[in-house]
């Protein structure tokens, strides 16, 4: 029986899954398509035995492991996180949410309040712009729908540019997640890495192949690819979600803040896995 796996299908989720839906691994996964929240949900089901989930769905879903060394990422800003408003409107009195988001959601949430000392009505919404910003001041857009803003027609904070001037670490926004009563095989950690070596190799070639999709150019998705996502998880990575972390649970977002926990390869103690990746 092959291993379930739960795959994002936004562009940025693209290299660390092609591997498993076009290269060397295609055949060793059932690949299940899914919206980042929809990951988290499948997961916490045991509906998949891995999942690229939210990395805020790590502290609410019990008895999670981490695989080391891989993130979606950001170390300046994103593009792809985008509060957005109409020109003119100063002030946000209420917030329309991306109803795809998790990590976002909790984001936006603690920057507004924890950063800007704001506290508008969140209201979650489908991801049209338009209608969001009918009804509400603001608007939380994530992912593909968002790289589609064209951002001169609109006053937009870029969310993971906002966290990293505030706490001068990495914001995290999704890793890989497994079940700790999952069957795994033993060689798991280094056919994820390998499959993110793969991927990272081909942004070219994933960039062309949502060019028409997105119907957005193959240049600016490959700059995209390659400016805007880090695909790593060290030590800052690390530090700057423990610190997100702990701002969820100040902020009543997550029951109780726990550190994180890395599935260990066979032979290696938990300590030394976690020692060595969080280094840079």
């Amino acid at each position: 029986m092959k291993i379930r796996l739960s795959l994002v299908h936004y562009l940025n989720s693209a290299p660390l899954g092609w591997a498993f839906l076009h290269g060397p691994f295609r055949e060793q996964f059932e690949v299940l398509p899914s919206s980042p929240a929809l990951c988290a949900d499948q997961l916490l089901k045991g509906e998949v035995d891995i999942g690229l989930i939210p990395s805020i769905e790590y502290e609410r879903i019990p008895n999670l492991r981490i695989i080391p060394g891989i993130s979606i990422a950001s170390l300046a800003a994103v593009r792809s996180i985008l509060l957005i408003r109409r020109k003119g409107i100063r002030a946000i009195r209420s917030v329309a949410l991306d109803t795809s988001s998790r990590t976002s959601v909790a984001l936006t949430k603690i920057l507004l309040h924890a950063s800007m000392g704001i506290r508008p009505e969140f209201i979650s919404y489908p991801p049209d712009v338009t209608s969001m910003l009918d009804h509400c001041d603001a608007a939380l857009l994530i992912g593909d729908a968002a790289l589609k803003i064209r951002l001169e027609e609109y006053e937009t904070i870029d969310l993971a540019e906002k966290w990293v001037q505030w706490q001068q670490n990495p914001f995290v926004f999704a890793f890989w997640a497994c079940r700790a009563g999952a069957r795994l095989p033993a060689d798991l950690i280094s056919v994820f890495q390998e499959a993110k070596r793969w991927g990272l190799e081909r942004r070219d070639e994933i960039a062309a192949a949502f060019s028409n999709s997105l119907e957005l150019s193959r240049p600016f998705l490959e700059n995209y690819l390659r400016q805007n996502i880090n695909y790593d998880l060290g030590m800052q990575h690390i530090n700057g979600l423990e610190r997100f972390y702990r701002l969820a649970e100040q902020e009543g977002l997550i029951p109780e803040f726990r550190a994180p926990q890395f599935l260990v390869d066979k032979g290696k103690s938990a300590i030394g896995i976690q020692k060595k990746n969080r280094i840079n």
